[in-house]
């Protein structure tokens, strides 16, 4: 309830310099006048020094700094104290149990930022981009989220939702009041106006593609024949052991998942089984999922051992993998000692792009294998302080839903059908752009969104 006080550490916790303690709600001042020696010195937006103190048993807890910020003109929107004590956990945690004490409860994962929506400090898709924040691992994933925390993403959607309402209001004087003096929609105008904003809607969705590789990473899988070097480009790539390689043909069984950062991308590396043919029940599931690898992911490096040269299979799968128009590189492995069987596998190879030498075990071509990735996707030279690409799933598919009703309203206005049959659908189309700030979003929505916050955001 809006009208309970809660206090949650907002920091990590931890031993650290400092640790934060955020309090909220009507009863926060209150609170802290019962613990802080300088409370009458607390002022908005002014920050002071003094002691807590546990009443209790008349002991100084801590040193402290408080700040307080008077509703609405807080991060929640309500009567916010925040107490900056020193780092120690013992020392946080009772100074949090003195504020629980005194009249606050715990807060729940999300809360606060939960009470900015509810009271209006800040739409749903703002309070996304605080987990994107959070959870960034690469400047570009910070640039789009931060962008998104400062509006980008709003302005673009309400831009949408004005042009939606302001149609559908058109429509309503034309066929409510039609004895005023007030232009006609007709059908010519209405389709205009219904093409020109799926196109502003298609303008989002583009970015999706390159949103979602900001954020969730590409999925690259390691694919070859057995004993190709699969496990060992994956160990060089991570600059770790983890996968486990021997002469042993079939020892990687199963998909191996990890997670390498090259500059501003995000892969999300599976190393697979080899793919041959094989008796062995266990190992056939490995082939098998190698296989639907090729068809799920989105980058593929297909690894060839320059010591045996190209077979059958190579070829087929080499086709059906040019097939599938997603990018794919060809790694050349074991250079250091058949580089003299180059130009030959390359003449085998016919025409593919991105054939790359390298050498799982000296290290040469890694280099060049990383440029490469990065080079295809291009996410360095993505502008992502451009404010208007989509990250989330969420908003594409609400942007997907909104396009579909927009395309039927301008459907049946071609139709002939009359004005209010084509509302229905552009009014659904603006509940949809709606949802994406959280203007008509349900309760259910809004609490599954704030659920995945930490404690204390």
């Amino acid at each position: 309830m809006l009208t309970e006080t809660i206090a949650a550490i907002s920091t990590g916790g931890t031993s650290s310099g400092i640790n934060i303690i955020r309090i909220s709600g009507e009863k926060a001042l209150e609170i802290v006048s019962k613990i802080f020696t300088n409370y009458a010195k607390l002022d908005h937006q002014k920050i002071i020094y003094g002691k807590i103190i546990n009443n209790n048993t008349s002991t100084m807890v801590d040193e402290v700094l408080v700040s307080y910020f008077k509703a609405p003109h807080s991060f929640t929107g309500e009567d916010v104290c925040e107490i900056n004590c020193h780092g120690g956990r013992k020392v946080t945690l009772e100074i949090l149990k003195l504020v629980i004490d005194n009249g606050a409860r715990i807060a729940e994962p999300g809360e606060f930022s939960k009470r900015a929506f509810l009271n209006g400090k800040m739409d749903l898709s703002k309070a996304e981009a605080i987990i994107d924040v959070i959870n960034a691992k690469t400047s570009a994933q910070a640039k789009v989220a931060v962008n998104q925390l400062s509006g980008g993403i709003y302005d673009k959607v309400e831009t949408v939702r004005d042009m939606l309402v302001t149609l559908m209001a058109e429509i309503e004087v034309s066929i409510d009041y039609p004895e005023y003096d007030y232009e006609e929609i007709t059908i010519n105008k209405l389709t205009e106006r219904l093409e020109l904003i799926k196109k502003e809607i298609d303008l989002l969705i583009k970015t999706h593609n390159d949103g979602k590789y900001i954020k969730n990473g590409i999925n690259l899988a390691i694919v070859g024949n057995t004993n190709v070097g699969k496990s060992s480009l994956l160990n060089t790539l991570l600059n770790e052991e983890k996968a486990i390689v021997t002469d042993i043909e079939g020892t990687t069984r199963d998909v191996i998942e990890e997670t390498l950062i090259i500059g501003n991308l995000v892969l999300n590396v599976s190393d697979t089984a080899g793919i041959r043919e094989t008796d062995d029940v266990v190992e056939a599931i490995g082939v098998n999922k190698s296989l639907k690898a090729i068809d799920d992911t989105d980058m593929i490096i297909y690894l060839i051992d320059l010591s045996r040269g190209l077979n059958a299979r190579d070829i087929e799968l080499l086709e059906k993998i040019k097939g599938q128009n997603k990018p794919y590189i060809i790694g050349l492995n074991k250079v250091d000692i058949s580089r003299e069987k180059i130009e030959d596998v390359k003449r085998q190879l016919g025409n593919h792009k991105n054939i790359i030498c390298i050498s799982s075990k000296t290290g040469e071509g890694i280099v060049e294998l990383k440029d490469t990735i990065e080079e295809i996707f291009n996410i360095s030279n993505i502008d992502s302080e451009e404010s208007r690409i989509i990250v989330n799933e969420r908003h594409k598919d609400l942007l997907e839903k909104a396009r579909n009703s927009v395309i039927k309203a301008k459907e049946i206005a071609e139709m002939g059908e009359s004005l209010d049959v084509a509302a229905i659908d552009i009014k659904e189309a603006t509940e949809m752009i709606g949802n994406i700030t959280g203007k008509n979003a349900s309760s259910d929505v809004v609490n599954k969104i704030f659920e995945k916050f930490c404690l204390g955001k």
